[in-house]
């Protein structure tokens, strides 16, 4: 970033310090209108937010200096914007094979995208054929995943499958086998379908828990459980390995990454669930934001404002969380999907060119669903010493006739998006319990200081094409975030040391001597050995 626009940034960051969020209501009135967006059923008030136009207009500048257009060009085209790993990122073709009208470089992208997507829904339709023809209807299906193989999916299917949905989709991905014991002690192994979900087959977490069903169907008397299994990848060599038939196997193209896979096969088990016209209009909600992204000049552009924000708050304003707060249970997977969408893709602190970075990448995002987070973590959101920008979601029309407990659901939201703004001093809380007796100290512990930023996303109704929509700003918010930080989002080497040296533990932990575990730490070998013990 060129030194006058860190110098604009932070006379902003100084400004905003001083002067909070309410006085930029009080200097434009108009405030709401310029700084709120619709886009396509989703509904996005930045205004309670630092957000200003001086400050738009400062990251347009940056985006200048840093080319962001073109960057977002490659990203589209299909160049390899995926530098470490020499990859084109094109989970866009999923949602939309024709890209937009945008040209691609490699016109085989098009073309696998599209018998991607033939082949998948080719696939489902003899799945439903075959499981009408059953004796015993499907009522389970275990989705076997771990990360991007099962956190799309099993957020789509809490958030669509509704209320009186005829099939129940369990997930597992923990190798930890409370979560399989507790899954298989709801199935009956008669009714229930087993979907593999991996990238490569070989996922080691992945496999031991498809074998570890198989024992179970085997158990209930069902010695042909591969009969039941689907195997959902993009090496189906791999899966034929494994003893899959080719006909149980449903692929989808390898340029595909896991945490931008839930547009593809791997959704299977929620699209068996609910349908495939559900998912087709998910997709087109996400194609919706696609085009707004891609065409939409930078001052509009809801993922560019969005990342901005992000990129302002970590860096010129010392924010080192994110808190995103659904006030709908049907996304209470919203949080651990989002985490590992930007904590995997912006968590690093090396830029694209391999030198370490000069400025702090992705914040910790956390979160939890409303109303149950006001009565825990809210306490430090109101009155912590940390600056923590928060979302709130909220939806308009729900599935349910309980209307007295939307209204009190949405007061809810509201009351908290406004309170983070306002606070309250002294002077209000006296004049609140002018007629009870408080404590000097007990008055003062009622003090809210306010002025802490929150964005408001209001959805008509939580709809397939709503979603799709929801999702796909999250990513190209994340892309943006990226490029601001000059850094490659769609690698996660940081997830490899771990997983290599588990390989190494594991044995350890069965059979190996002590003198073995010599090559590590002196905790990790001590901790060997009271394991072992």
């Amino acid at each position: 970033m060129k030194q006058n626009t860190q110098k604009t940034l932070r006379d902003i960051a100084k400004s905003d310090v001083s002067s909070g969020i309410s006085n930029k209501f009080t200097k434009d009135h108009s405030r709401v209108e310029k700084f709120s967006f619709d886009l396509d059923g989703l509904y996005i008030d930045f205004s309670k937010t630092h957000i200003s136009t001086e400050l738009i207009k400062a990251y347009e500048s940056f985006a200048d200096e840093i080319n962001f257009k073109k960057m977002r060009q490659k990203f589209f085209s299909g160049e390899k914007i995926n530098n470490t790993e020499n990859r084109a990122v094109l989970h866009t073709l999923l949602r939309d094979s024709a890209n937009q009208g945008i040209e691609t470089k490699d016109k085989e992208f098009i073309e696998q995208a599209e018998l991607s997507e033939q082949a998948f829904f080719s696939q489902y339709e003899n799945i439903i054929a075959s499981l009408k023809s059953r004796v015993e209807p499907i009522k389970n299906i275990i989705h076997v995943g771990i990360g991007g193989s099962s956190l799309g999916t099993q957020l789509v299917f809490e958030a669509l499958a509704g209320i009186d949905c005829k099939v129940k989709v369990h997930f597992i991905g923990n190798i930890d086998a409370h979560k399989l014991a507790s899954v298989l002690s709801e199935c009956n192994a008669q009714d229930t379908l087993l979907i593999g979900v991996s990238k490569t087959f070989t996922t080691a977490e992945t496999l031991q828990n498809i074998n570890s069903i198989g024992r179970w169907y085997e158990e209930a008397g069902i010695s042909a459980w591969r009969n039941q299994l689907y195997a959902v990848t993009a090496k189906p060599e791999s899966a034929i390995k494994f003893g899959i038939q080719d006909s149980n196997i449903v692929g989808f193209p390898e340029w595909v990454g896991g945490r931008y896979s839930v547009w593809s096969a791997v959704s299977l088990s929620a699209v068996i669930a609910f349908g495939l016209d559900k998912f087709k209009q998910f997709l087109s909600g996400a194609s919706s934001v696609d085009k707004h992204f891609y065409q939409s000049s930078l001052d509009e552009n809801v993922c560019f404002i969005a990342a901005l924000l992000d990129h302002y708050y970590a860096n010129f304003l010392e924010v080192r969380s994110r808190a995103i707060f659904p006030y709908d249970d049907r996304l209470r997977s919203l949080v651990a999907y989002l985490q590992q969408l930007e904590t995997e893709s912006n968590g690093k602190d090396r830029q694209r060119d391999g030198e370490l970075v000069d400025e702090h990448t992705s914040v910790v995002v956390w979160g939890g669903v409303g109303t149950d987070v006001q009565h825990s973590v809210f306490q430090m959101m109101h009155q912590g010493t940390s600056i923590i920008p928060a979302e709130f979601i909220l939806v308009k029309n729900p599935e349910h006739n309980f209307d007295e407990h939307h209204h009190e659901l949405l007061a809810n939201g509201l009351a908290q998006t406004a309170a983070l703004l306002t606070g309250q001093d002294l002077e209000k809380v006296k004049e609140m319990n002018k007629d009870v007796e408080l404590s000097d100290i007990a008055m003062k512990a009622k003090i809210f200081s306010g002025q802490r930023p929150s964005t408001t996303m209001l959805l008509n109704s939580l709809t397939p094409h709503v979603l799709g929509a929801l999702l796909a700003f999250y990513e190209h918010r994340t892309f943006c975030l990226g490029v601001f930080s000059n850094i490659n989002s769609y690698d996660q080497m940081g997830v490899e040391l771990g997983k290599r040296l588990a390989k190494e533990i594991s044995p350890l932990l069965k059979s190996g001597s002590a003198s073995a575990a010599s090559g590590f730490d002196a905790s990790t070998q001590v901790l060997i050995g009271r394991l072992k013990s």
